[in-house]
């Protein structure tokens, strides 16, 4: 899973790491054993896979076009994919270096659900309403949770106390020399949490919750003080298909957001908030800019696409 996604309504989830090994049929001694390397290159996202990848900007609903200031500063999704990436294959290598096998997942086909840290399209809960006839609460193409093949991959790896000391000590470090360390800060994510606790308070934003509020009652469902909260009545029903009341609920959802304004005052009063955050942190914002870039640019070159 990828190391950070989101101070939002939805966490989303994204995967780490594509492995490309150079070596095979070497040996290394361990415990008494001989754990023989083996070569198996792991593909890059393809067409397919990329096309599946969350936007820059929100396609549909009352999210549409919408993009915080501070997004200029966060890691977009395609670039954390070439930076895991990147790692893997450096700790692949690394790994058949001394002796082992390490064949992490393929990286970027179980993308992550929204393009960045800020996740717009459910910043401020559900806001498509037709993700929410069909869906409910549940995002589109939420991945269930894989099997645990822990003790495969472990059998497959022959994985030793030393196999892992390998790993963590030297093979590791070495990606992140290499490349870099991903959320080794995270200054534009702090930021955007500050921010989004922050202009709930604001008359705006609280008119328009108390205006959802009245909506959502007239409609029967008096039981969410707040629209953030409104789709975890839901929430352990994640990975199964939504109850026609839950579809119901989210459809009501996203009618009051409408009707209210909620999400166009939500995002005005945060344009406003994160504008005023870059002038008082420009310094610490840029330095990670070009931390960042620093790193994306390695990523890429491991990679051979720069």
């Amino acid at each position: 899973m990828t190391k950070k996604w989101i101070h939002s309504a939805v966490l989303a989830a994204s995967c780490s790491a594509l492995a490309l090994t150079a070596a095979c049929g070497t040996q290394h001694a361990q415990d008494q054993q001989t754990v023989k390397t083996r070569t198996e290159a792991r593909s890059l996202p393809d067409t397919e896979s990329r096309a599946k990848w969350p936007t820059a900007r929100v396609q549909s609903g009352l999210a549409a076009g919408m993009r915080l200031p501070l997004e200029d500063y966060m890691v977009s999704y395609p670039d954390e994919v070439d930076v895991e990436n990147a790692k893997d294959k450096v700790k692949t290598a690394c790994m058949a270096r001394l002796g082992f096998t390490f064949t992490p997942p393929a990286s970027g086909t179980t993308p992550a659900l929204s393009y960045d840290g800020m996740n717009m399209e459910r910043r401020y809960g559900i806001t498509d309403a037709k993700t929410a006839r069909t869906y409910g609460y549940h995002v589109p193409g939420a991945a269930a949770e894989p099997a645990d093949d822990t003790a495969a991959e472990e059998a497959e790896e022959g994985r030793t106390d030393n196999w892992y000391d390998a790993l963590e000590n030297t093979c590791i470090p070495e990606a992140n020399k290499k490349v870099g360390i991903l959320y080794e800060t995270d200054i534009a994510g702090d930021l955007a949490a500050e921010s989004l606790e922050a202009t709930k308070s604001s008359l705006k934003v609280q008119a328009a919750m108390s205006n959802w509020s009245a909506c959502m009652a007239r409609k029967n469902y008096k039981n969410f003080p707040e629209p953030l909260q409104a789709g975890e009545a839901f929430a352990e029903s994640a990975g199964t298909q939504p109850s026609q009341t839950e579809i119901d609920t989210a459809v009501a959802d996203v009618d009051c957001k409408e009707s209210s304004g909620l999400v166009k005052n939500w995002f005005s009063a945060e344009t406003g908030r994160q504008t005023q955050q870059i002038g008082d942190h420009k310094a610490e914002l840029e330095a990670e800019k070009a931390r960042n870039a620093k790193m994306i640019e390695a990523a890429r070159a491991i990679l051979g696409q720069s």
